[in-house]
């Protein structure tokens, strides 16, 4: 219940940052409206870490009046979204990954760990990546689902703010994190300040490897999940992957 909770106030603040980015551009500019999820290829029921009260509950603590609603004073975004659709996605290895470059795009790695164990310090590094913006970010928020009894998020290794340098972070949580759920923001309140455009790095996640075993790392569906650049607020397709660890991964 407690994360439940956490999670309709992330999505409300989420909302609120991508009204404001809205009410800032263009009239054309809009919310999400559609997202679909990409299970790698080989990805059985157990192995899947998809949300579940906390991806479909709507949020409540937005407005006065009713579910959703923009906070007092603040201007309803419109509903035809101005960027294109973008992909944000999970890649298990970061190699060739930063702030405004991508290597290859992994579905599924396999890493060794010898004696896992929970300790609270980073085993290995995953990162979550936009594909598709020429243009430089505005505002994000990104809800990472994990098995907790696996990993754990923490630092080193952890950085949230690799494509927003000097942004506010209103809805990042702290780390370690061991429950299950990441989430984070960011948005910088100065309409003329973004951050570095073209595909590339969000955030990278530092993960504490306590134990051998396959983990999918899935981002949740809007309003949990969401990006805004430039161009206005974009659509986003979802991407999952997952870290094989002490074993091959799926054929």
């Amino acid at each position: 219940m407690t994360r439940l909770l956490r999670s309709f106030a992330v999505a409300a603040v989420l909302l609120g940052l991508l009204t404001i980015v809205a009410c800032d551009g263009e009239e054309e500019e809009g919310t999400p409206t559609t997202q679909a999820t990409t299970v790698p290829t080989g990805v059985g029921e157990g192995g899947e870490e998809t949300p579940t009260a906390q991806a479909t509950a709507t949020p409540t603590s937005v407005g006065e009046e009713g579910e959703g609603t923009p906070t007092a004073g603040a201007t309803p975004a419109p509903t035809t979204p101005a960027g294109g659709a973008i992909e944000m996605g999970i890649d298990p290895e970061t190699t060739g990954n930063t702030a405004g470059t991508l290597g290859t795009l992994e579905r599924c790695v396999r890493v060794d760990v010898p004696s896992p164990g929970f300790d609270g310090v980073s085993d290995y590094n995953i990162d979550v990546y936009i594909k598709g913006d020429t243009q430089a970010p505005a505002a994000y928020g990104a809800s990472v689902t994990y098995d907790q009894n696996i990993v754990h998020i923490t630092v080193p290794g952890t950085d949230t703010l690799i494509k927003m340098p000097d942004a506010m972070e209103p809805t990042t949580e702290p780390v370690p994190d061991s429950d299950g759920t990441f989430a984070a923001g960011a948005i910088y309140f100065d309409p003329t300040k973004f951050g570095t455009p073209g595909d590339g790095v969000l955030m990278r996640l530092g993960l504490d490897i306590g134990a051998s075993g396959l983990v999918t790392f899935s981002l949740s569906p809007p309003p949990f999940t969401g990006y805004a650049s430039e161009e206005g607020i974009h659509d986003v397709s979802l991407v999952s992957a997952q870290l094989a660890i002490n074993q091959d991964c799926p054929p």
